[in-house]
């Protein structure tokens, strides 16, 4: 229902989008009427192509469990291994087995395209990126200017 919205193409293994989440996150706890949509533009490893399709799963569980998952993964430092990986999913108690078993679901792979489709329409070639009202950033981008972007 939100007037303000942030669009972010982002990579679950791109440090400046790790970064940039920490100003999301900010934006969020410090303003009112903001609305974050979140695109997986997974192009820095297969890692990253797993991580959004787990994303997507779990978003289709349980939202506020897709929220949890995707602020661990933005908020941890290094590279996550598949241990890791599975320890998060079990600490939120979800079934690793059923999220594994839809990982190629051809449902999950239309979402994710979706996605990836329209970064490739938009012209991007990294991560992040930002739509903020009908302004497209390349590049990370802080706090400041992000309200800035919002507000002005």
């Amino acid at each position: 229902q939100s007037k303000n919205i942030i669009v972010e193409f982002f990579d679950y293994n791109c440090s400046y989008c790790k970064k940039a989440h920490q100003d999301l996150k900010r934006t969020l706890n410090e303003t009112t009427d903001v609305k974050i949509i979140y695109k997986n533009f997974p192009i820095l490893s297969e890692n990253s192509l797993k991580l959004s399709k787990y994303a997507i799963i779990i978003s289709e569980i349980d939202q506020q469990k897709f929220s949890d998952f995707h602020n661990h993964i933005m908020s941890f430092k290094g590279k996550l291994k598949d241990n890791d990986i599975i320890e998060l999913i079990k600490k939120l108690n979800l079934d690793i087995d059923l999220i594994e078993s839809r990982i190629n679901e051809k449902k999950i792979e239309k979402k994710l395209n979706k996605d990836i489709e329209l970064a490739n329409k938009l012209g991007l070639r990294g991560t992040p990126a930002f739509i903020i009202k009908d302004e497209l950033i390349f590049g990370y981008i802080e706090y400041e200017e992000i309200l800035s972007k919002l507000f002005n």
